[in-house]
């Protein structure tokens, strides 16, 4: 039996246990009452793009190169026994016992009535899969107002999880992903997060306030989700809830300077207004520090600081756009995924191919990323692992519900595919969460070395 014939095997005999138990364990809590994360905790995440200006476009399969969201997300019909993955095989799931109607998702922040139902959808999709707890990426002006109260689109998200927590379904927590060079609301600030600005540290400190506030309350505004919505682990005791960065700048935009100092007022400023600190991940450049982007990388006047978890300002580095060159592994955590393909965006995000003939005899990306983790002990000892990305169909670097197709060129040449079934990546995803969280390494990685 071929390789290819043994991936198909694996997928179909995933979707047989589906069938049986859809839903699935809910994920690994530490045993104590606030619900956070142990420390010794193996944990897997995944961006979740829900909020941001791709909303706006319309998510299509195929068509000319150039066209915004190049996969397109469907969801199975409630005779589907894929169904109850979503929620979608029985009314009884939803709020006023009816099936909402899934032809126009993914849901926008423009319809308020449907926002809430896709978002129920995926958040049950992401723990079947296997996910620990979400990372949201969030635009802080387009997610929260000048007052730092959410705007509509963040209590549709809200609303959803609490629906699913009234269920009793225990719904994954959430964390805070910041794209950081889009941070601040109305007017920029000084850009200059050191302390000697004006504005010191605002472009991360009003984002995070803003979160954080939502599930500890600040003074008279009253928390609008428990903690344990709230992804935290366990650092000396705390239960430190997980903030994480994107670039600090790209492409002219975004902070034009900072430091250790920057991450020290952070947390002190955490400390003082909700009484824990952060724990806190920083995006690096995918090629290293000697491009602007990274944390660690150039400023804008040339300088650089060594903002990393090995100098210890961060407790954890990643690297954006994970997928594209293989598996990121740094000291602290991994990042990884199953392609990355933007054809409206060249020269800085150059074309990776999703199917890779380069890493047979894998057939795929994101399967050669789980190799490389999974059959190297030494890479248990990292904290997390982060899947790049959920729900990203703009630059086709997902692994959700996806529509099987091959995309071609006028002349019939393969540029990228998506698998033979739509939940390929979700079932793949199922199935190596278990032995990473487990420390262990499939067989067949092993048969294959």
């Amino acid at each position: 039996m071929t390789d290819r014939r043994c991936l198909r095997v694996v997928c179909l005999a995933a979707l047989s246990i589906c069938a049986l138990s859809l839903l699935g364990a809910p994920a690994v809590r530490a045993d104590n009452d606030d619900g956070s994360f142990a420390m010794d905790q193996r944990l897997l995440s995944t961006y979740f793009f829900w909020r941001g200006p791709w909303d706006d476009q319309p998510v299509t399969s195929g068509g000319e190169l150039g066209m915004s969201g190049t996969w397109k997300v469907i969801y199975p019909p409630a005779d589907d026994p894929r169904a109850a993955i979503f929620g979608l095989d029985s009314p009884a799931n939803w709020p006023g016992d009816a099936l909402p109607d899934t032809t126009e998702w993914p849901a926008i922040y423009k319809e308020p009535e449907q926002l809430p139902h896709w978002l129920m959808a995926e958040w049950r999709a992401m723990k079947w899969t296997g996910f620990d707890f979400v990372l949201l990426d969030i635009w802080h002006s387009l997610c929260f107002n000048a007052d730092l109260t959410p705007q509509s689109c963040t209590d549709g998200l809200f609303e959803a999880w609490s629906e699913l927590d009234r269920r009793g379904e225990e719904p994954l927590p959430m964390a805070m992903f910041l794209e950081t060079p889009f941070a601040w609301y109305g007017p920029k600030k000084d850009e200059d997060a050191t302390q000697t600005s004006e504005d010191g540290i605002a472009e991360l400190w009003e984002p995070t306030r803003s979160f954080l506030r939502q599930f500890y309350g600040e003074d008279d505004y009253q928390p609008r989700l428990p903690l344990r919505a709230l992804a935290r682990v366990e650092v000396d005791g705390d239960a430190r809830p997980i903030i994480q960065f994107w670039f600090p700048r790209w492409v002219d935009a975004g902070i034009r300077k900072w430091n250790a100092w920057t991450f020290e007022e952070l947390r002190r400023k955490c400390r003082e207004t909700f009484g824990v600190e952060p724990f806190i991940g920083v995006s690096q450049h995918v090629y290293g520090p000697d491009m602007e982007g990274g944390w660690n990388g150039q400023q804008a006047d040339g300088g650089r600081e060594d903002i990393s978890s090995e100098a210890g300002v961060a407790d954890y580095d990643v690297a954006w756009w994970g997928g594209m060159a293989g598996p990121q592994i740094y000291p602290n955590a991994i990042a990884l995924g199953p392609g990355h393909w933007c054809p409206r965006q060249t020269g800085d995000k150059p074309v990776t191919l999703r199917y890779s003939p380069e890493y047979a005899p894998d057939e795929n990306r994101y399967v050669h990323c789980w190799r490389e983790v999974l059959s190297d002990p030494a890479n248990f000892s990292r904290r997390i692992v982060i899947v790049e990305s959920w729900n990203n169909n703009d630059e086709a670097c997902c692994i959700s519900y996806s529509e099987p197709k091959d995309f071609r060129t006028k002349d019939g040449d393969l540029i990228d595919r998506w698998g033979d079934t739509p939940e390929l990546y979700m079932v793949l995803t199922r199935d190596f969460a278990t032995y990473w969280k487990e420390g262990r390494c499939p067989d067949r990685f092993r048969e294959a070395e």
